[in-house]
């Protein structure tokens, strides 16, 4: 008999999420927050490997730390506009 049976283990897959999430967190914050929460948990659950934890935590915190400043940008763009129209309207001719 052979000595080079493998036993019936499953293989941990290297799975592209990490990765994903961190370019993502650039490109699109949101999608790039919740790719690497995705990761992360299966990281946890030992469906891929764990070798790349750190970029799927960078993903996801730098994801969810942009999206936060997108929307303050945009909150600040809505009471900026909202000012010059109230300034607008209150001009005298």
């Amino acid at each position: 008999m052979s000595d080079s049976i493998q036993p019936n283990n499953q293989s941990k897959s290297d799975s592209p999420l990490p990765i994903l999430a961190l370019v993502f967190a650039f490109i699109f914050p949101l999608v790039g927050a919740i790719l690497g929460h995705v990761a992360l948990s299966q990281i946890r659950q030992g469906k891929i490997n764990d070798n790349n934890k750190g970029l799927a935590t960078a993903g996801m915190i730098v994801g969810w730390v942009f999206t936060g400043i997108y929307i303050l940008v945009f909150g600040a763009y809505l009471a900026l506009i909202a000012s010059l129209a109230a300034a607008a309207n209150s001009y005298n001719y």
